[in-house]
């Protein structure tokens, strides 16, 4: 049963759901719900210190710290009034530089329902380039410090996502298991939104989840006007519509005007929704710097539309909140629609799809992501060597909060925002391994076999083949940390210098198996790149333990025997017709004419069998245009459109090296100077890695251009159908132009067809025959034709698409334009079946390693199927622990099957006195949970588990800690512990 346990972290009860600030409604009237509101971009068009100071206001007239200033004032002088704030990370830094006084006042205006704070999370995120982990850290961040600063008060009951240009079905699914009521948001494709308006839809129950059932249920609305107030009403300083003007001594009075617009545009908005409640968003982008402007007019709106009662009006008016509105309409007690697909590709007109930004600024999705896997490493060393809540840890979380934004990941923002959203993950990330270099030298005389302290080296240019300390040290230490739950192995790459041999010995002192790569010649020709680095020194290590690392011991040769031993052996294929390439357990298949893969196998005891495949770069020309109507728009960071209806050839061949060696062996490809590859086999694994590197785009015949890797599988017939993740979870269903709620008529066949892939792209041919592509960051992609998986890998425009940004995405480093590299893993049901993994367990491991690269930190492993997702020190010494089923139902025939771990046996070095299950965001106790249920359309149910399936070991475990991880679950539990052992 549940042990008692004592916890600083205020943990929320349900009740906060019964608001007695909610306005009373009138039966028998449309009641118009005015929610004032602003939106705030934690950086976009400025950096998060310029939109909070209100500097550089001759990019954007905009300053947050004012609006809060100006609100406060407004709601202290009246009860009546309302106001709702969204963005943590701004919030915070407004509050920490308040008086008591001013604090005091502000928990006052929260405790009456006035401040509402909506969302919560530390931005309001992306949907479509944020990792699934980034999203719940990001939340938890802005969740847990309102709960700790306001109490139960301010517990956000209502996600509000009004700015993401697109929705995930895992957007709606994590909000749902975080506790929240309803989502609302702002922008759907323009048919689609015709659609619901016409049939009265726009409101719904996202089923969201299809492993979870009803507890990733979450009602979900559209707002009437993105997020912006009906035509003429807006009365922001930033604004120019009329205010309104009562004194009939005036030649400018228009109350009547004004009144009956606005009864008209009521009337108008009735007819899209399915009760006799609206709501109207009064607010826009960093509006309410002068607040008395907007309360003072929609006070006069609120009176005069309000006495039109008197003369039979049918319309009431006044000030509510999102959740009051959210309680309106569940008090309705009417039956909803109900969603299962999502809400992708966003489209704002006939030629204008929001794919570009899938896969804009892919360097910087790329670092997003290598942070992200920095960030959890830290926070589990931190809580297993119980370091507490290090400012500088938190710092980081703080950094990578940011850049969860829907400018940030996105590759929205202007350049000058984009440098500073780098600068700031470097900052996080340089005093964060302070924090573990510190950790380390606690740790270091224990496991480093030797007397002298080891200072330890961060590498952070390895994107580049770039390490000073490799490269120029006679001797180091190479460290390799595990951050799975379970043990592993894994292939270190370390640059080094040419001509030179490497003794690798591991912790026993046993010699290491090395192998001495070269460094493909376009790698070395990066501009910038200022390193010695000409190979890379690779070995493996392995059986690394679960949350704990092993470490290697480096020394130079000079004996010119071993380092022509470890050479790796480099030709050039002659001849023509097709060679194969075979290692321990898949070979490659390559045409010597074109130099291109032809084909991929698996190696068995019986023979090689071969699978037909076929890869190659190609790009888009970007669509140029003026933008001044939708036949005019132009590609940019937002817009994916092509100029042509097919990609071309960058070339018809690429010029091919062959690597082989006793560890790996390598093509390196090489199409043009500025497209080339790696395609790479590890003797021992089951998966094509394919390294890619392009740049700088050449853009010198005035054409902007679009790279994809696209590969064909010739005997796979997918019927136009394919699959993408959502947020690096659950499997979506995608049909080539098709949408499942409305009729599409495409006229971009290429941009309306692609979609966020921030994990992987699969494709299925029955049951017996899969493929899919895995990614180190988030791209857009699609499959066009039977076999065909295409990903977009790099973006470089001359135009604007004129949806803000004011640039066009052409980004350029050391005067030229930019160079990415990055990586895609190319996998083969086949090769799982003849494994005994099916294809399932092969792309969910595969997965999990890519998302975390590499003293035991736990006391055993944990099953196949459970990752643990986070693991990080909480308040008073605590431990926040989430543990998370990676499969979905029926995906694996074994891994899928629900798991029991015991939390006891998890950490070495510390007993577990208590674990008390939370909410996924970690601010309210699951017990405590009590969310609305909904009345849905029985002829549209589609809870594919039941929820008591899946909720039917949440609340009670036994004196083990038992807990039981069904199909997609994420459990989260606060531990309270002791230390067990003397660790130092």
């Amino acid at each position: 049963m549940w042990a008692a346990v004592c916890l600083a972290l205020l943990i929320l009860s349900a009740s906060a759901l019964a608001n007695p600030s909610c306005p009373t409604p009138k039966s028998g009237m449309l009641n118009v719900h005015l929610v004032c509101h602003t939106h705030d971009d934690v950086g976009w068009l400025k950096t998060v210190d310029q939109y909070y100071y209100g500097s550089k206001n001759s990019i954007q007239l905009a300053g947050v710290q004012y609006v809060l200033d100006s609100v406060v004032r407004e709601l202290k002088e009246d009860p009546n009034k309302k106001f709702i704030y969204v963005e943590s990370a701004f919030f915070f830094r407004w509050w920490d530089n308040q008086s008591q006084d001013m604090q005091n006042t502000v928990k006052d205006l929260v405790a009456r329902g006035q401040l509402e704070f909506i969302n919560g999370g530390w931005c309001m995120n992306d949907e479509a380039a944020a990792h699934y982990n980034g999203i719940i850290d990001q939340m938890t961040l802005g969740l847990v410090k309102l709960n700790n600063t306001f109490g139960p008060e301010a517990r956000p009951t209502v996600a509000w996502q009004i700015d993401p240009f697109g929705h995930s079905r895992e957007q709606a699914s994590l909000f749902a298991q975080m506790g929240f009521e309803g989502l609302f948001f702002g922008r759907l494709d323009h048919d689609d939104k015709n659609t619901r308006w016409a049939n009265k839809t726009l409101e719904m129950v996202w089923q969201a989840s299809q492993n979870l059932g009803e507890s990733a249920w979450l009602f979900t609305g559209v707002l009437p006007n993105g997020y912006g107030p009906p035509g003429g009403f807006c009365f922001d300083i930033l604004c120019h519509d009329e205010p309104i003007m009562d004194d009939r001594r005036l030649h400018g009075y228009n109350v009547d005007k004004k009144v009956n617009d606005f009864l008209k545009a009521a009337q108008n908005q009735a007819q899209g929704y399915a009760t006799d409640h609206i709501i109207m968003t009064m607010g826009e982008d960093f509006n309410y710097q002068s607040a008395d402007m907007w309360y003072k007019n929609l006070d006069k709106l609120i009176r005069y539309v309000n006495e039109r009662q008197t003369n039979g009006s049918k319309i009431n008016v006044f000030y509510s909140t999102p959740s009051c509105y959210l309680k309106a309409l569940h008090d309705a007690n009417i039956t909803w629609p109900t969603k299962t697909d999502d809400f992708f590709p966003y489209a704002s007109g006939n030629h204008s799809y929001w794919t570009g930004y899938f896969t804009s600024r892919p360097a910087l999705k790329g670092y997003v992501r290598k942070t992200n896997n920095f960030l959890q490493a830290v926070k589990q060393v931190s809580a297993m060597l119980g370091l507490g809540q290090d400012p500088r840890l938190e710092r980081l979380k703080e950094a990578m909060g940011v850049l969860q934004h829907h400018d940030a990941v996105s590759g929205t923002a202007k350049q000058h925002v984009t440098n500073d959203y780098a600068e700031r993950l470097a900052q996080g990330v340089a005093e964060s391994f302070e924090l573990v270099a510190e950790a380390y030298s606690k740790l270091q005389p224990d496991i480093s076999g030797v007397e002298e302290t080891v200072e330890p080296v961060f590498c952070p240019l390895l994107n580049v083949s770039s390490c000073p300390v490799s490269e120029t040290s006679s001797a180091f230490v190479v460290t390799v940390y595990n951050p799975l739950a379970r043990p592993r192995q894994y292939y270190v790459r370390i640059p080094v210098p040419e001509g030179v041999g490497y003794k690798v010995t591991d912790y026993k002192g046993d010699a290491v198996e090395v192998q001495l790569v070269p460094l493909p010649e376009s790698l070395l020709n990066i501009p910038g790149r200022n390193s010695t680095a000409k190979h890379d020194l690779v070995f493996l290590a392995k059986d690394i333990p679960p949350l704990g690392f092993l470490q290697f011991h480096v020394k130079k040769s000079a004996n010119i025997r071993i380092y022509k031993e470890q050479m790796s052996s480099v030709h050039v294929p002659t001849g023509s017709g097709e060679m194969e390439l075979v290692g321990k357990n898949l070979a490659l298949g390559v045409d010597k004419d074109t130099g291109l893969l032809k084909s991929i196998g698996v190696v068995t005891p019986n023979g090689i069998t071969m699978v037909k495949v076929n890869q190659t770069f190609l790009r888009y020309a970007g669509m140029s245009g003026n933008n001044h109507n939708e036949d005019h728009r132009a590609s940019g960071a937002y817009i994916f459109r092509p100029n042509g209806t097919s990609a071309q050839e960058i070339s018809a061949k690429a010029n091919i090296t062959i690597i082989e060696g006793p560890l790996l062996f390598e093509i390196h490809q090489v199409w043009t100077p500025w497209v080339s590859q790696v395609l790479r086999v590890y003797m021992d694994q089951l998966v094509l890695e394919m390294e890619w590197l392009v740049g700088p785009i050449p853009i010198e015949d005035g054409i902007g251009k679009e790279i994809v890797n696209r590969v064909v599988w010739p005997d796979i017939v997918t019927n136009n159908t394919f699959y993408t993740d959502s947020n690096g979870r659950e499997i979506v269903q995608r049909v080539k132009d098709f949408r499942p709620t409305w009729q599409l008529q495409n006229l971009e066949p290429i941009a309306g067809n692609y979609y966020p892939v921030n994990s992987r792209l699969i494709l299925s041919a029955g049951p017996d025959v899969s493929a899919a592509i895995l990614t180190d960051r988030s791209q857009g992609g699609t499959s066009l034709d039977h076999g065909h998986m295409e990903l977009m890998v790099h973006r470089r425009l001359l135009h604007d698409d004129a949806f803000g940004v004011g640039e066009a995405l052409n980004e350029t480093a050391f005067g030229k334009g930019l160079v990415v590299r990055g990586k895609h893993y190319l996998l083969h049901s086949y090769f799982a079946t003849s494994k005994d993994c099916d294809f399932g367990c092969l792309h969910r491991s595969v997965g999990e390693h890519i998302m975390l690269e590499p003293w035991t930190g736990l006391k055993t492993s944990l099953p196949a199927n459970v990752h643990l997702l986070t693991l990080e020190p909480w308040t008073d010494g605590s431990l926040l622990l989430r543990l998370e089923h990676m499969y979905e139902a029926q995906e694996s025939a074994t891994l899928s099957n629900p798991v029991t771990v015991n939390l006891q046996d998890l950490l070495v070095d510390w007993k577990i006195l208590s674990a008390v299950e939370t909410t996924l965001s970690g601010n309210l106790l699951k017990k405590d949970e009590n969310r609305y249920t909904w009345n849905v359309d029985s002829a549209h149910h589609d809870n594919h588990i039941s929820s008591s399936q899946c909720d039917s070991e949440v609340y009670e475990y036994d004196d083990e800690f038992s807990v039981t991880l069904n199909p997609m679950e994420i459990k989260t539990f606060i531990l309270t512990t002791e230390k067990s052992t003397t660790l130092f």
